[in-house]
């Protein structure tokens, strides 16, 4: 892994004092007092159920279906039963 430059000047001395640095920097502090009303607004709206009530619910045979179409070389077919 490459050798970071800090803001102090300094570099990283290993892999994982690189993989610290970069989180440290590209991750921002989460921290629900330090939300903007944006971020609040989001949080609010992901914590609600869809609204899906019209829906239809997936079948075993629909899943065995789309299984049968798109896996039959990942695993074998007598397991699908």
């Amino acid at each position: 892994m490459t050798t970071l430059e800090k803001r102090d000047g300094t570099y990283n001395a290993d892999t994982w004092n690189t993989i610290t640095h970069m989180f440290e920097h590209f991750v921002p502090d989460d921290r629900e007092g330090s939300d903007n009303e944006l971020h609040r607004k989001i949080m609010k709206e992901i914590l609600k159920p869809p609204d899906t009530a019209d829906d239809k619910t997936f079948t075993k045979d629909d899943m065995t279906v789309y299984l049968k179409k798109k896996l039959t070389r990942k695993i074998p077919l007598n397991r699908m039963d």
